[in-house]
């Protein structure tokens, strides 16, 4: 689940060559004529040689500088220090741009940008995406623009800037449309449904979740496609058109399950639990409940857990196991306000006071 003016970052790539004559001296004469070697006098002064090639070897250990700072930015990452794998990862990145080296400075901006969306730094995503945007216009790249725009357009509807952020994916889907891959209009689409969802322009999402499906179907991303469907399944929701939305989820569910993608797989079943909460079907949900516990593991990210939670209070609370109920609803009620998860919480609240309502003595 993605972001100023924009900076030039973009310095034009140096390349030098070290260009050296070798003499052979045989009884005092030099054993190559003119016309075998290049005169002398068209070799570079002996001070501009070593000048390019104390520049090169600079070049060489900035280098391996900024190779250790990746190295080192993995190692943190892999013990959960996020914040200082970043600060490794930017002070590479300036290094690369110093040499101007934009290959790796673009695998280093997606890098950066994917966990600053992730750890919600939008400010500090939203710097990046900039010079990402700035470095892809300047190389013609119009596959970096595309998706710098798209996470541009992200990080502009986190921000409440619906309008800039639906003129970003706007942007981008003048350029998708322009390349030959059907993921890259899928991707957009999904990105402008969500914008309009937002907004509350709600039979436009479903018809821009239509068209992603249609292009992730063409492009062959199922997870994508998983995605779209749990996406369209709460479009459906909000239209009162439960039978679809139970079409679509079930439909989620079945790819993920093909894919054995975990976190689509639990947002299908936390839609699918809700539905048949809604029908009061408790046997049906007991099903679901059971498959969605299963494989929610004990250490599994808190926006996993709280969707399971909920459910367990929906399925205690039509078994008029109020306690229980109560237990997991206050355990989703912890996490709701731990992540920040306003409309869960409300939910989770309305629900309390409800069993209050129905369990008075406790």
């Amino acid at each position: 689940m993605s972001l100023v003016p924009e900076v030039e970052v973009m310095m034009a790539a140096l390349a030098s060559r070290v260009l050296g004559v070798s003499l052979l001296l045989v009884g005092g004469v030099i054993a190559e004529t003119a016309t075998t070697r290049p005169a002398l006098a068209q070799s570079l002064p002996i001070e501009q040689q070593l000048n390019m090639r104390r520049h090169e070897a600079e070049r060489h250990q900035a280098r391996q500088t900024a190779e250790q700072l990746i190295e080192l930015a993995d190692r943190e990452l892999a013990r959960g220090r996020v914040d200082e794998a970043i600060v490794a990862w930017q002070a590479a990145l300036d290094i690369y741009s110093t040499l101007g080296d934009q290959a790796a400075m673009q695998r280093l901006m997606e890098l950066l940008t994917k966990t600053l969306l992730i750890e919600n730094r939008f400010a500090d995503a939203e710097r990046v995406i900039q010079q990402q945007l700035t470095l892809a216009r300047a190389e013609d790249n119009r596959v970096m623009q595309m998706n710098a725009l798209n996470n541009l357009g992200m990080v502009y509807l986190q921000n409440g800037q619906l309008e800039r952020g639906t003129a970003a994916m706007i942007a981008a889907l003048e350029i998708a449309e322009t390349l030959p891959d059907p993921a890259a209009r899928g991707l957009t689409y999904s990105n402008l449904a969500l914008a309009a969802r937002l907004g509350g322009d709600l039979e436009r999402a479903r018809d821009y979740y239509w068209l992603a499906i249609l292009y992730r179907e063409q492009s062959g991303d199922r997870i994508g496609l998983a995605n779209s469907h749990n996406s369209l399944g709460a479009i459906y929701r909000e239209l009162n058109n439960e039978t679809l939305a139970l079409s679509t989820y079930l439909t989620a569910r079945e790819t993920a399950l093909a894919e054995n993608h975990i976190p689509t797989l639990l947002i299908a079943l936390d839609g699918l639990v809700g539905i048949y909460a809604d029908r009061e079907d408790i046997e049906t949900l007991q099903t679901y409940m059971a498959e969605r516990t299963g494989i929610t593991p004990e250490l599994a990210p808190p926006e996993q857990q709280l969707g399971m939670y909920i459910g367990l209070g929906r399925y205690y609370a039509l078994r008029k196991d109020y306690p229980r109920a109560q237990a997991a609803y206050d355990e989703a009620l912890a996490i709701a306000e731990a992540i920040g998860a306003a409309t869960k919480r409300t939910f989770v609240l309305n629900q309390l006071q409800d069993l209050a309502l129905l369990n008075p003595a406790e």
